[in-house]
């Protein structure tokens, strides 16, 4: 466009230019147009190739008006750790096995029935209130409850004292032994079995015989399978943690856990829960067999 605008002036001069020299006068300075202001000012356009789209560079943003999110709306809450809150150690030195001694008088057996008044438990077992297994309409802690009774029934016979414990045991129980009486439960309706377990640091030295005991008897009374291994919570059941808790046993009392079959077998519930007895006469002979709680009136002939 300048080009043009160039062309058009000097053609302009020329032609005035002309006509001077024919007339043979002097032509009055003619006013010469300035160059259209577009040509001067605008540059020329690009060629389509290299135009840019600036649309396409520009990022969206929101609409005029609307609400922006906040940063704590947009950005996911940090859930925080809980801190692990420490039990203070109740027994920092507990007794040896070289200091066990049986409790004064006679032979007191401990049979616990496990969940039985759970919702009793304070606040350090709290977790006890959502335990246990239960089949159809009958709770675990009811079959545990009747295999307790009848067992306490064989062994007051036999001259012991019985005491039967609900789920959370009084602070520093002590006896002869006690026997926690559970049992399991599957959603695979063939898991069968009973297992027995004792603790996973006994300061005793003796509950191990037991162990084995009633491993033997309970079996051959009630010919339910046995399960080579017991599970970590059983072994470290919160009767047998003197050390962290206020209402377990006494360091000086021998104990073992039974889960005496699965409520969720078929074959299991016709021991624990059609034929209790059983399972009962199972748990007397491992106590009577056991050297520390032999029968009252074999003690007293010795």
């Amino acid at each position: 466009m300048r080009l043009i605008g160039l062309a058009y002036l000097c053609v302009l001069v020329v032609a005035l230019a002309a006509l001077r020299l024919q007339d043979g006068t002097e032509a009055p300075p003619a006013l010469v147009p300035s160059p259209p202001l577009a040509a001067a000012v605008l540059p020329e356009p690009a060629p389509e190739s290299n135009r840019v789209d600036l649309a396409a560079e520009t990022v969206p943003t929101a609409a005029a008006g609307a609400e922006q999110p906040s940063r704590e709306t947009v950005t996911p809450p940090v859930r925080r750790r809980r801190r692990y809150r420490r039990r203070p150690n109740r027994i920092p030195n507990p007794p040896t096995p070289e200091e066990w001694v049986p409790p004064v008088g006679p032979v007191r057996i401990a049979l616990q029935a496990g969940h039985w008044r759970a919702n009793e438990a304070p606040q350090e077992l709290s977790g006890l209130k959502r335990n246990g297994t239960r089949w159809q309409n009958t709770p675990e802690w009811e079959v545990n409850l009747e295999i307790v009774h009848r067992t306490a029934a064989i062994l007051e016979g036999l001259g012991y004292e019985v005491d039967i414990l609900p789920a959370v045991v009084p602070p520093s129980y002590r006896a002869h032994l006690f026997i926690a009486i559970h049992a399991d439960g599957s959603n695979d309706p063939n898991a069968s079995g009973y297992r027995v377990a004792s603790p996973s640091r006994d300061v005793t030295g003796r509950a191990l015989e037991i162990r084995r005991l009633l491993e033997q008897s309970y079996g051959e009374a009630t010919g339910i399978k046995r399960l080579p291994a017991s599970t970590r919570r059983m072994r470290n059941y919160y009767a047998f943690n003197f050390q962290r808790y206020e209402h377990a046993l006494h360091p000086m009392t021998i104990g073992v856990i039974l889960e005496t079959g699965f409520l969720t077998s078929g074959k299991d519930r016709q021991v624990i829960m059609e034929d209790p007895e059983r399972a009962a006469r199972g748990i007397v002979e491992a106590v009577t067999a056991f050297s520390v709680t032999p029968p009252p009136a074999v003690g007293d002939d010795q």
